[in-house]
């Protein structure tokens, strides 16, 4: 077994839970591999070298980002299972797999071998575990972004509304494309992010679809009544928001604004998905 771990991940929470795995796992006499990530996208690079030297089991231990990394490094699931212990802020993945936050209790059922298949997004040569996308969130990420203390994804939300500009994309599905002034666009495989801000509520990551949701912006201008149901997971009955199934659909900013995966920040991209059905290879909760 090998563990990849951004030992930053959640303000040290990562190196704490490492600690813990790595005792049970002494006194238990299971064999470990341990692989700290020193660099953005580190952990890209180990997974990759660890398939190629015939790896079994992967094992990231971090946050959402540090998921990412790691399912980016992994280029075939044909003889590798990738498991998750979630050691970051948000764990908006874990939360919406229901994996527990006790470290050793997600490192028992990995220990069980019993595999399972999940969905992730293709975008483009890059993969999405949980959900891509623009707007307000993009504006919270930036803010967010390095700070410790009681600066929250909630409170930076709060703040970013009062200060927001709405974010102008073309959507591009089944060959035909149109203009929306959005406050939120999201291409959803899990249903969560921002720790625990429900933006896509019927999401499954076994379902084979990917959920667009779009929350356009108010003809009054005033989002505070749209971001209350949002905060509530109530929004998507709502007249300003878009909601629709789909196998492959296109996100293109028309503003020259950035976009985000699984809230790792790109600036100049075209959110190009498609649905990758049962391409994950994971452990059954």
């Amino acid at each position: 077994m090998d563990f990849i771990v951004n030992t930053l991940s959640g303000h040290g929470l990562a190196r704490k839970n490492l600690k813990k795995i790595t005792a049970y796992c002494d006194k238990n006499n299971i064999k470990y591999n341990v692989h700290i990530t020193n660099a953005p996208k580190h952990a890209t690079k180990i997974a990759s070298e660890l398939v190629q030297s015939g790896a079994k089991t992967i094992v990231a231990i971090g946050g959402d980002g540090t998921f990412h990394e790691v399912l980016n490094g992994i280029n075939s699931f044909e003889n590798t299972s990738l498991g998750f212990i979630p050691s970051g802020r948000g764990n908006d993945f874990a939360r919406g797999m229901h994996l527990p936050k006790n470290p050793i209790k997600a490192l028992k059922i990995i220990l069980r071998g019993e595999t399972n298949y999940l969905d992730y997004i293709q975008i483009g040569n890059n993969r999405c575990l949980n959900i891509a996308g623009t707007g307000l969130d993009i504006d919270v990420l930036k803010r967010v972004a390095g700070r410790r203390g009681k600066i929250t994804y909630l409170t930076s939300l709060l703040y970013c509304v009062n200060h927001f500009e709405p974010y102008s994309i073309d959507i591009t599905l089944d060959g035909e494309t149109k203009h929306y002034k959005s406050v939120i666009a999201g291409i959803c495989n899990g249903n969560q992010f921002g720790g625990g801000l429900k933006l896509s509520p019927l999401s499954k990551q076994n379902d084979g679809l990917l959920d667009l949701v779009i929350i356009n912006m108010p003809p009054n201008g005033n989002i505070w009544p749209a971001l209350i149901k949002f905060l509530q997971g109530k929004h998507i009955d709502l007249p300003i928001t878009t909601h629709i199934k789909c196998e492959q659909v296109v996100i293109s900013p028309t503003d020259g604004r950035p976009v985000q995966m699984d809230g790792e920040i790109h600036e100049n991209y075209v959110l190009d998905c498609k649905i990758v059905k049962g391409g994950l290879k994971t452990f059954k909760i």
